[in-house]
Protein backbone atom coordinates (compact mmCIF):
# COMPACT_ATOMS: atom_id res chain seq x y z
CA UNK A 1 0.00 0.00 0.00
CA UNK A 2 1.65 3.65 -0.77
CA UNK A 3 2.31 5.73 2.01
CA UNK A 4 -0.21 8.76 2.48
CA UNK A 5 2.54 11.13 1.38
CA UNK A 6 3.41 9.42 -1.93
CA UNK A 7 -0.49 9.52 -2.68
CA UNK A 8 -0.41 13.39 -1.80
CA UNK A 9 2.89 13.41 -4.10
CA UNK A 10 1.58 12.79 -7.31
CA UNK A 11 -1.85 14.85 -6.45
CA UNK A 12 0.17 17.73 -6.24
CA UNK A 13 0.79 17.40 -9.96
CA UNK A 14 -2.72 17.62 -10.53
CA UNK A 15 -3.08 21.29 -11.64
CA UNK A 16 -2.19 22.33 -15.00
CA UNK A 17 -0.49 25.60 -13.78
CA UNK A 18 1.82 23.27 -11.77
CA UNK A 19 2.78 20.98 -14.69
CA UNK A 20 3.49 23.83 -17.29
CA UNK A 21 6.29 25.15 -14.10
CA UNK A 22 7.60 21.86 -14.17
CA UNK A 23 8.08 21.62 -17.84
CA UNK A 24 9.16 24.92 -18.15
CA UNK A 25 11.91 24.23 -15.59
CA UNK A 26 12.36 20.57 -17.31
CA UNK A 27 12.82 21.84 -20.07
CA UNK A 28 14.31 25.12 -19.93
CA UNK A 29 16.67 25.37 -16.77
CA UNK A 30 16.55 27.02 -13.80
CA UNK A 31 14.44 29.94 -13.03
CA UNK A 32 13.01 32.55 -10.82
CA UNK A 33 9.37 32.59 -9.58
CA UNK A 34 9.28 35.91 -10.95
CA UNK A 35 10.75 35.12 -14.16
CA UNK A 36 8.25 31.84 -14.68
CA UNK A 37 5.41 34.14 -13.79
CA UNK A 38 5.87 36.55 -16.61
CA UNK A 39 6.32 33.45 -18.85
CA UNK A 40 3.12 31.61 -18.14
CA UNK A 41 1.08 34.88 -17.42
CA UNK A 42 0.50 34.70 -13.56
CA UNK A 43 1.30 36.94 -10.77
CA UNK A 44 4.83 35.79 -9.06
CA UNK A 45 2.53 35.31 -5.74
CA UNK A 46 0.97 32.39 -7.43
CA UNK A 47 3.83 31.24 -9.31
CA UNK A 48 5.83 31.34 -6.08
CA UNK A 49 3.32 29.34 -4.19
CA UNK A 50 2.71 26.15 -6.95
CA UNK A 51 6.68 26.56 -7.19
CA UNK A 52 6.76 25.73 -3.18
CA UNK A 53 4.30 23.45 -3.54
CA UNK A 54 6.53 21.44 -6.04
CA UNK A 55 9.19 21.94 -4.13
CA UNK A 56 7.53 20.46 -0.97
CA UNK A 57 7.13 17.18 -2.69
CA UNK A 58 10.14 17.34 -4.28
CA UNK A 59 10.16 17.59 -8.36
CA UNK A 60 11.55 20.97 -8.18
CA UNK A 61 14.50 22.21 -5.68
CA UNK A 62 16.18 25.33 -4.54
CA UNK A 63 19.11 25.89 -7.28
CA UNK A 64 22.13 27.28 -6.02
CA UNK A 65 22.70 31.01 -7.36
CA UNK A 66 25.20 33.30 -6.22
CA UNK A 67 24.69 36.71 -5.06
CA UNK A 68 21.12 38.06 -5.21
CA UNK A 69 17.89 37.55 -3.83
CA UNK A 70 15.58 35.70 -5.88
CA UNK A 71 15.38 32.34 -4.88
CA UNK A 72 16.14 30.20 -8.19
CA UNK A 73 14.46 26.66 -8.75
CA UNK A 74 15.69 23.68 -10.63
CA UNK A 75 13.45 20.23 -11.89
CA UNK A 76 14.61 17.33 -9.80
CA UNK A 77 13.75 14.18 -11.63
CA UNK A 78 11.46 12.18 -9.90
CA UNK A 79 9.85 9.26 -10.67
CA UNK A 80 5.97 9.57 -9.75
CA UNK A 81 3.44 6.18 -9.59
CA UNK A 82 -0.16 7.02 -9.25
CA UNK A 83 -1.70 4.65 -6.11
CA UNK A 84 -3.65 1.83 -6.87
CA UNK A 85 -6.22 1.83 -4.94
CA UNK A 86 -6.95 5.50 -4.87
CA UNK A 87 -9.38 8.06 -6.28
CA UNK A 88 -10.13 6.48 -9.25
CA UNK A 89 -11.51 9.55 -10.56
CA UNK A 90 -8.77 11.96 -9.87
CA UNK A 91 -5.93 9.97 -10.94
CA UNK A 92 -7.90 9.70 -14.25
CA UNK A 93 -8.19 13.89 -14.29
CA UNK A 94 -4.15 13.66 -13.42
CA UNK A 95 -3.49 10.88 -16.12
CA UNK A 96 -5.88 13.54 -19.01
CA UNK A 97 -4.04 16.37 -18.14
CA UNK A 98 -0.37 14.99 -18.34
CA UNK A 99 -1.45 13.12 -21.77
CA UNK A 100 -3.15 16.36 -23.01
CA UNK A 101 0.11 18.04 -22.12
CA UNK A 102 2.06 15.37 -24.07
CA UNK A 103 -0.99 15.43 -27.08
CA UNK A 104 -0.06 18.88 -27.55
CA UNK A 105 3.88 19.26 -27.50
CA UNK A 106 3.51 16.51 -29.99
CA UNK A 107 0.67 18.43 -32.36
CA UNK A 108 3.07 21.82 -31.94
CA UNK A 109 6.27 19.98 -33.16
CA UNK A 110 4.07 17.99 -35.89
CA UNK A 111 3.15 21.74 -36.87
CA UNK A 112 6.70 22.44 -37.28
CA UNK A 113 8.57 19.75 -38.44
CA UNK A 114 9.60 20.90 -41.72
CA UNK A 115 11.57 23.93 -40.07
CA UNK A 116 13.66 20.81 -38.62
CA UNK A 117 14.29 17.64 -41.03
CA UNK A 118 16.72 16.06 -39.14
CA UNK A 119 14.63 16.02 -36.38
CA UNK A 120 11.49 15.05 -38.20
CA UNK A 121 13.66 11.74 -39.52
CA UNK A 122 14.89 11.38 -35.85
CA UNK A 123 11.81 11.51 -34.19
CA UNK A 124 9.77 8.29 -33.81
CA UNK A 125 6.20 6.74 -32.62
CA UNK A 126 6.14 2.98 -31.90
CA UNK A 127 2.71 1.22 -31.29
CA UNK A 128 3.14 -2.55 -30.68
CA UNK A 129 1.11 -5.04 -29.01
CA UNK A 130 3.20 -7.99 -26.92
CA UNK A 131 1.50 -10.98 -24.76
CA UNK A 132 3.21 -10.08 -21.64
CA UNK A 133 2.86 -11.45 -17.64
CA UNK A 134 3.11 -8.22 -14.99
CA UNK A 135 6.51 -9.45 -14.30
CA UNK A 136 7.83 -9.42 -18.11
CA UNK A 137 6.65 -5.90 -18.40
CA UNK A 138 7.85 -4.84 -15.27
CA UNK A 139 11.17 -5.87 -16.57
CA UNK A 140 10.31 -3.69 -19.93
CA UNK A 141 9.94 -0.76 -18.08
CA UNK A 142 13.25 -0.99 -16.20
CA UNK A 143 14.59 -2.17 -19.51
CA UNK A 144 13.30 1.24 -20.58
CA UNK A 145 14.74 3.26 -17.76
CA UNK A 146 18.15 1.73 -17.67
CA UNK A 147 18.47 2.47 -21.78
CA UNK A 148 17.32 6.09 -21.08
CA UNK A 149 19.08 6.83 -17.50
CA UNK A 150 23.09 7.55 -19.39
CA UNK A 151 21.10 10.41 -21.62
CA UNK A 152 20.08 12.03 -18.49
CA UNK A 153 22.87 15.11 -18.10
CA UNK A 154 22.79 16.75 -15.26
CA UNK A 155 23.32 20.63 -16.58
CA UNK A 156 22.09 21.71 -20.05
CA UNK A 157 26.26 22.88 -20.39
CA UNK A 158 26.81 18.96 -20.26
CA UNK A 159 25.17 18.40 -23.57
CA UNK A 160 26.15 19.13 -26.50
CA UNK A 161 25.65 22.22 -28.49
CA UNK A 162 23.08 20.65 -30.93
CA UNK A 163 21.28 19.26 -28.51
CA UNK A 164 17.13 20.73 -28.10
CA UNK A 165 14.93 19.07 -25.28
CA UNK A 166 13.64 16.03 -26.42
CA UNK A 167 10.44 14.45 -24.76
CA UNK A 168 10.41 10.88 -24.61
CA UNK A 169 6.69 9.18 -23.41
CA UNK A 170 6.79 5.50 -23.44
CA UNK A 171 3.50 3.43 -22.47
CA UNK A 172 2.93 0.14 -21.58
CA UNK A 173 -0.24 -1.15 -19.84
CA UNK A 174 -2.41 -4.20 -20.34
CA UNK A 175 -5.17 -4.43 -22.82
CA UNK A 176 -8.84 -4.50 -21.09
CA UNK A 177 -10.94 -6.52 -23.55
CA UNK A 178 -14.43 -5.37 -23.28
CA UNK A 179 -17.16 -8.32 -22.67
CA UNK A 180 -18.62 -9.37 -25.89
CA UNK A 181 -22.04 -8.65 -24.82
CA UNK A 182 -21.34 -4.77 -24.59
CA UNK A 183 -21.36 -4.79 -28.47
CA UNK A 184 -24.29 -6.32 -28.45
CA UNK A 185 -26.64 -3.70 -26.92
Amino acid sequence: MPNELDVRSVRALAHPLRLQLLDLLRFEGPSTATLLARRVGETSGATSYHLRLLAKYGYIEEAPQPGGRERWWTYRDRRATLPPDGERASDRELLAELLSREALALDLFLAARQSAPEWDDASFFQSQAFRLTADELDELRRGIESLVAPLRRADADDAPLDARPVRFLAFGFPLILEDAHDHER
